[in-house]
């Protein structure tokens, strides 16, 4: 009896956190206003890459969000004193997204995203000398299916992925949950601040 092998996933996971201020407010107001944002950023992100490859528009509502819920947790090494951090997941999968391949190239690209969206809310990794210090927003890219990368600027999966349970408990919250139906973007935040 011969059966096919299981399809690869090609899920993408991405981890969000804030302890700091930003110009929309505290950080729960920061991931809030950021997961539109976040979520237009993938979008676009998806329909360049996925011209660029197989030159099919990818549709927003062949996505698949799920988010975990916010959490708020104690800063992970870094200096003293910081203030907490507000945590999120977001998973991001589909129908159509499962089409596209994983490639370093197509990662670095996303990876400058998530910088210009850091920056936009106040981040300036530039000024920044302090590893793991407080800050505004910070958005990792956590894995993309079995992607492995390993350079200066990005690593996947993410090298302390197992070790931070500040990213573990909403991933696995994120993974869990059913997923939000197929929408439209931007969505109805129902997060509460």
């Amino acid at each position: 009896m011969n059966s096919s092998p299981p399809s690869e996933t090609r899920t993408l996971a991405i981890a969000l956190g804030a302890n700091l201020p930003s110009a929309v407010g505290p950080p729960v107001a920061t991931l809030v206003a950021a997961r539109p944002k976040l979520e237009r950023l993938i979008c676009d992100w998806l329909k360049e890459s996925f011209l660029n490859e197989s030159g099919k528009a990818i549709i927003n509502s062949d996505l698949n969000w799920r988010w975990s819920p916010l959490f708020e947790t104690k800063p992970s090494g870094g200096p003293n004193g910081q203030p907490n951090f507000i945590n999120a997941v977001l998973v991001v999968d589909g129908p159509r997204f499962s089409l596209l391949e994983p490639s370093e190239f197509a990662a670095l690209n996303l990876l400058e995203r998530f910088l210009q969206l850091e920056n936009y809310f106040g981040r300036d990794r530039q000024r920044s000398d302090v590893l793991w210090g407080p800050r505004s927003l910070d958005i990792d890219l956590l894995a993309w299916g079995g992607l492995q990368v390993q350079q200066e600027a990005l690593t996947i999966p993410h090298p302390r992925l197992i070790e931070r349970s500040f990213v573990i408990v909403p991933l696995g919250e994120a993974l869990s949950a059913k997923g939000e139906k197929p929408r439209k973007i931007p969505p109805q935040v129902n997060w509460q601040e």
